[in-house]
């Protein structure tokens, strides 16, 4: 059944990420709905399944970002199985710790590939990058997800109201 859930949410994170987050920018800032995936994945998974979907998910990221193959992919990996792991420990369900959890994993994962892009490509200087578009990217994806997860919590709620 989550083989049926990736391939889904991979379809709708490509027409999302590609064209109806386009509007809903801040300064060319949008969140990372690749990242959304693998962490609602993760939560659901055993550690090693979550790090193969994870790699997957962000191999599909690079094919079509046209960035360096495989950043993602590594990134991505690291964070599903953190997220799979934190998700057996912590009560990963409340919107704080969602808010949190998707917080630190977009913020881990745009540092890390800061640091690979430091490494490879020598950028003259990371605070530009980190204070402009990771940290923002980081805020904006965690409170998009904690959004989108909440959703069926929301309909049920006004169901119960109706």
């Amino acid at each position: 059944m989550t083989h049926v859930w990736l391939l889904v949410g991979l379809g709708l994170c490509v027409v999302g990420q590609a064209i109806l987050l386009e509007p809903l920018g801040v300064a060319g800032i949008r969140p990372d709905l690749f990242l959304l995936l693998v962490c609602f994945l993760s939560q659901r998974l055993t550690p090693e399944a979550a790090t193969l979907q994870g790699f997957l998910i962000g191999l599909t990221q690079d094919a079509l970002s046209g960035g360096p193959l495989g950043l993602r992919a590594f990134t991505n990996s690291l964070l599903a199985f953190a997220a799979s792991c934190l998700s057996r420990d912590l009560h990963t369900e409340a919107p704080l710790a969602q808010f949190g959890l998707l917080f630190a994993g977009s913020l881990g994962v745009g540092l890390l590939s800061l640091v690979l892009y430091l490494f490879f490509f020598g950028v003259v200087s990371p605070l530009p990058a980190l204070l402009r578009v990771i940290v923002p990217e980081a805020a904006y994806t965690a409170a998009a997800g904690v959004l989108i997860f909440s959703l069926p919590r929301i309909r049920a709620a006004l169901v119960r109201l109706a």
